[in-house]
């Protein structure tokens, strides 16, 4: 009994500061009390018919931003007169970019301010109304000494207690000491007779007791987040709060809260939705190729070696024309050949010596002894050989001219000076980079007709557009190849590149046309806009898309007619945490 009653004294002692009276906070950990929140900064937010006005208080200054309802876009030049009961007139002060500001000494004075704003500026007359709340100063509230009684009227003490003591009481049966059987031999006499133990249920009973009583007071001692009473917090995480002041936040909601400033500086933009109906597209991968009537390609008509033309080799980039010689190629012969040649030339040579001499003595013979057609046929002898000579000269004088087949520039030029090059090596390709096709993978079964538009969306995010030549009717990747024109080619896009095709084709279905930048990706993935609710709160939309056209997506459902879409800088919203 004497360690219990130390037991209870060291525990009593640490008990005074765990529970919390009303009005009060014990932090995290005992780290010290949570730091007060930031006021939030006084503002009022009104919409007209055409823009929509929203007021921060700061100091002695009210500074306004005036932007269009449907586009989101600053109006600048506008006349803006401030009105209120007991407040004196003033007219606002532009400073550009749809920022105006007005001096207003009034703003110390806590209360709520009924105020409003005349607008006018080119096309626009509008009457403005809202209500400027200027918080009191928050004061922290006094300490409460700690009761006993506050701790003793909440129920949870009583459960936590009641628990604890059950089970001490089922602990103290089950740990008990096993009795052992009575021993039959004979006690010493001389040894005196022990005291009457104590029964065994009281004992157990009074072991239970005092578990339920150290259990009571640990109970009173253990500082908990649910000992706190109503309206209190012990630290830890919360949920998140709704932003003030002028710092972008995502609120518990989902939406995200965007002050004008920030709205300014990431140029937020939107538009209002109409519905419409266009031709549902669907997106394939292409390659880009040549136009094959523009497309040409030199090779060696047989074994030689390179030679420099007249204006040298050509080379990968030169603009040629249709003509145009590009190189030379000297015929290479084999030994074997070389020496058949020689002999039949010699051949050739001997035939032509003896011709020659048989002429000159038929033509120093003259009158009737010599008929004239065997002058005739030795003449002809003669010339005839003389062309057989000159067709069997070496060949290493003999250069063959290398001709661009069309109008271009080379784009593959296999060849160098002195290169000894086999039949049929491709030495030059020539292609025309203005006409070019691409060859797209396309679907079984696609209907040629139904084909009503396409485009082309290279690596740089250009739209190309596009003209549907064709399909071929052979498989490939199963699926069958469908090409395409290019009609007006872009300065980026190059021979062999991947692209995306975006296909239009089928029926046209009613959806709204939205720009592809207005479509963000979500945290899990699937394609969602912004739309805006308020002058400075934006709530994200899971929409089901189809392409179009490279610069626009037709949204088929998740909209409405009249919902305000971000077109430009949903990236940058999507992204504020």
């Amino acid at each position: 009994m004497t360690r219990l009653a130390a037991l209870l004294f060291s525990v009593l002692i640490f008990a005074g500061s765990a529970f919390a009276g009303p009005g009060h906070d014990h932090g995290d950990g005992g780290q010290g009390a949570e730091a007060p929140s930031a006021a939030a900064i006084p503002r009022l937010v009104s919409e007209g018919s055409d823009v929509e006005l929203v007021a921060v208080a700061k100091d002695h200054t009210l500074t306004i931003y005036l932007d269009r309802i449907a586009t989101n876009e600053p109006v600048d030049g506008a006349t803006i007169e401030l009105n209120g009961e007991g407040i004196p007139s003033a007219k606002a002060k532009a400073l550009g970019d749809g920022v105006y500001e007005i001096e207003a000494d009034w703003l110390h004075e806590p209360g709520a301010n009924a105020l409003t704003f005349t607008v006018m500026a080119e096309g626009i007359a509008d009457l403005l109304a809202g209500r400027l709340v200027v918080a009191e100063a928050a004061v922290e509230p006094p300490a409460q000494p700690f009761s006993w009684s506050s701790v003793l009227q909440r129920p949870e003490f009583w459960m936590f207690a009641v628990a604890i003591g059950l089970g001490g009481f089922f602990l103290a049966f089950a740990f008990r000491p096993l009795r052992l059987p009575p021993d039959d031999t004979p006690r010493v006499a001389a040894t005196p007779e022990p005291a009457t133990p104590e029964a065994p249920l009281a004992r157990h009973l009074r072991q239970a007791a005092e578990i339920v009583l150290v259990a009571l007071v640990l109970a009173a001692s253990v500082p908990s987040r649910g000992w706190a009473h109503e309206g209190h917090d012990h630290g830890g995480d919360g949920a998140p709060v709704q932003a003030a002041g002028n710092t972008p936040g995502k609120l518990p909601t989902g939406e995200v809260f965007l002050p004008k400033p920030t709205q300014r500086l990431l140029k937020v933009r939107t538009a209002p939705a109409a519905t419409d109906k266009a031709q549902p597209g669907s997106e394939l991968v292409g390659t880009v190729i040549v136009d094959p009537a523009y497309e040409g390609r030199v090779q060696a008509p047989m074994e030689g070696q390179i030679e420099l033309a007249g204006g040298g080799i050509s080379f990968v980039g030169e603009k040629v024309a249709a003509g145009d010689v590009l190189a030379l190629l000297a015929p290479a012969m084999p030994v074997f050949d070389r020496g058949s040649l020689q002999q039949l030339t010699a051949e050739v040579e001997g035939k032509l010596r003896i011709a020659e001499q048989k002429l000159a003595r038929l033509t120093r013979i003259s009158g009737d002894y010599i008929p004239q057609r065997e002058i005739d046929d030795t003449k002809t002898e003669i010339e005839s050989l003389r062309e057989q000579k000159r067709v069997l000269e070496p060949k290493a004088a003999e250069r063959l001219e290398l001709k661009a087949p069309v109008s271009g520039i080379i784009s593959v030029a296999n060849v160098r000076a002195g290169q000894v090059v086999g039949a049929r090596d491709t030495l030059f390709e020539i292609v025309d980079p203005k006409r070019l096709w691409i060859e797209a993978i396309g679907m079984m079964g696609a209907d040629d007709g139904a084909v009503s538009s396409a485009t082309a969306i290279d690596g740089q995010g250009h739209a190309i557009p596009l003209t549907y030549i064709g399909r071929a009717p052979t498989l490939r990747q199963q699926s069958l190849p469908m090409l395409f024109r290019v009609e007006d080619p872009h300065a980026s896009l190059a021979i062999g590149a991947t692209v995306r095709v975006l296909v239009q084709k089928g029926t046209p279905v009613e959806g709204i046309i939205v720009p592809d930048g207005a479509v963000v990706r979500s945290t899990n993935g699937l394609p969602q806009v912004w739309i805006k609710m308020a002058p400075e709160t934006f709530e994200p939309r899971a929409v089901r898309t189809s392409p179009l056209d490279g610069g626009s997506v037709l949204v088929t459902d998740g909209l409405a007619k009249g919902d305000r879409v971000v077109v430009q800088g949903a990236e940058l919203i999507n992204q504020i945490r």
